[in-house]
């Protein structure tokens, strides 16, 4: 895989560079580290280009507190309001996600994608913790996007950005809608017995359900477990692909 570092338009408030990647946007998704300057350039270009009415610019944070990173949002709220990007029905978010559990952290990003898979989105790896970047960007692989979001990766100290090929739409889980839903009907931490999975499903025989397993079992969604099956943390986060 080849990924471009290229030098963007400069931009007065910040020491960063950054372009465009997409023109009018209706969601901007940025990683806050403890420096606003990369997401303040980010929200600068597509300020340039017009965000769509309505537009959201979300801004991840781990749920650790740390106050050089309370400082860096407290700037970039005060950035925002600079640009007035609020009069034009722009709004600011912040969410905070657990990092405690890595596949807790992707369903919490892979919860908020879900509801912005039918728009225009960008996300910008602006900074933060290397578990959160990658939450977000496992994430990302993992939608079934109506339009691709373009990925855009900032390099600390350097004054450009890697745009990231959009891997989503070549990349993911080859695993077919059938099996997803064997996997849908599974809890965390429960057991299941061919012959439970069986009752989910009155139009399929009990050959077709193990061959599933089998399936799941080869790529790690689930696992045997005294004598039956359980889903893997693989698992949580692949299913409900569909």
């Amino acid at each position: 895989m080849i990924v471009s570092a290229q030098p963007l338009y400069s931009l007065s408030s910040a020491n960063y560079l950054v372009r465009s990647l997409s023109g009018r946007i209706e969601a901007l998704v940025m990683t806050l580290g403890f420096e606003p300057g990369p997401l303040v350039s980010a929200m600068a270009a597509h300020a340039s280009e017009g965000f769509e009415p309505g537009a959201e610019i979300i801004v991840l944070t781990p749920a650790f507190e740390d106050e050089r990173a309370e400082r860096a949002w407290r700037q970039l709220q005060d950035v925002f309001s600079m640009m007035k990007l609020s009069q034009t029905g722009v709004e600011l978010k912040r969410l905070t996600i657990e990092l405690e559990d890595f596949a807790s952290a992707v369903l919490q990003v892979k919860a908020l994608f879900t509801a912005l898979k039918d728009k225009k989105v960008e996300i910008s790896l602006t900074g933060g913790m290397r578990a959160l970047i990658l939450a977000v960007f496992t994430a990302y692989l993992l939608i079934d996007w109506a339009h691709v979001p373009d990925v855009e990766v900032f390099l600390e100290g350097r004054g450009m950005a890697l745009r990231v090929p959009r891997l989503a739409s070549a990349i993911g889980p080859k695993v077919s809608k059938r099996k997803l839903e064997v996997l849908d009907v599974m809890q965390p931490g429960t057991i299941y017995r061919l012959v439970d999975l069986c009752g989910f499903f009155e139009d399929r025989d009990r050959s077709t359900i193990y061959r599933h397993l089998k399936g799941l079992l080869k790529n790690g969604l689930v696992e045997r477990a005294n004598g039956g099956f359980k889903i893997t943390p693989l698992g949580l986060i692949v299913r409900g692909l569909k």
